[in-house]
């Protein structure tokens, strides 16, 4: 590999990871204010609101900056999966927030970019060297210090287990889409499944919001639309690998936003096991720009 070449490897993967720190961080103030509404309203109005705003407004800016082919994928079934994935992934983590503070649930659910790296060696080739598997294991080991599978497990725990598996199915196929459908397109069937959904269920628990509380799912679904574009332009400059740790920046704010905005408390076992996760991502990460340079 040429020295030019080299620059430009690292220079895509900076303009990657600065991209997938946007979206971890738009993610985790959606997740802190999704969390606040669920003090007052339903959950599946929460989750609607998540939905639906994020939909009005990825259509509203396709439909005035790009042609109505936007909306037509070359690999719809894939999408749908997608979609299906990120549905399942939220309803999970927002039924986890009615139980858990942020940062608990955040933590467990950001096992996802460890499942991301397993599934990027076994299923797509990549290679995955012994001492990734290593850090991989030591982050299962955070997760269960988080989960306490013991007299002191609380079921809902579960719930973020299920979002960081769906989302690890998400992440793999937003990587695969990449190469057959336009980002925007991708955008666009990213909350399909989900907003088709929570249109069809939520007047069975629907409450009249206020003003505050209108503007504030407004902002929740902007957030997550903003988030999960960062999310799809990422992977067009590096590897599912490369930039699934740098998905824990989502932690790190959920962190903060969890003790300044919704007052929860921090526990010792919380933080252990989201160091040893955090930890085992920067060694992933480590070993996948080592690698870059390199090359064998």
């Amino acid at each position: 590999m040429t020295n030019e070449q080299i620059k430009s490897t690292k220079s895509n993967i900076l303009i990657g990871i600065l991209l997938t720190i946007a979206a971890g961080s738009s993610m985790a103030i959606m997740d802190a204010i999704s969390k606040h509404l669920t003090g007052s309203f339903n959950v599946v109005q929460v989750l609607w609101s998540r939905y639906f705003f994020h939909a009005i407004i990825v259509v509203i800016y396709l439909l005035a900056t790009r042609s109505r082919s936007v909306f037509k994928s070359n690999r719809p079934v894939i999408q749908l999966q997608r979609s299906f994935a990120l549905f399942a992934a939220t309803a999970a983590m927002y039924t986890s927030l009615v139980y858990l503070p942020l940062a608990d649930a955040a933590a467990v659910q950001h096992a996802a970019p460890v499942l991301v790296t397993i599934i990027s060696g076994v299923f797509l080739g990549e290679k995955i060297g012994l001492r990734r598997y290593s850090a991989v294991f030591a982050a299962f080991i955070g997760v269960l210090i988080i989960v306490q599978p013991g007299a002191e497990f609380k079921w809902p725990i579960l719930l973020p287990l299920i979002t960081a598996f769906m989302l690890a199915i998400f992440l793999i196929q937003t990587r695969t889409l990449q190469d057959h459908d336009d980002a925007y397109t991708t955008l666009f069937y990213s909350t399909v499944v989900g907003v088709v959904v929570f249109i069809l269920i939520v007047p069975l628990v629907w409450r009249q919001p206020t003003l505050n509380e209108f503007l504030l799912m407004c902002v929740q679904g902007s957030l997550g639309a903003i988030g999960h574009l960062a999310l799809i332009k990422g992977f067009k400059y590096a590897t599912a690998s490369v930039l699934a740790p740098f998905l824990y920046s989502q932690l790190l704010v959920s962190v903060i936003l969890s003790v300044t905005y919704l007052g929860d408390p921090l526990t010792v076992v919380m933080l252990a096991g989201a160091s040893l996760i955090v930890a085992s991502g920067i060694y992933i990460w480590h070993r996948e720009v080592y690698l870059a340079e390199h090359p064998t």
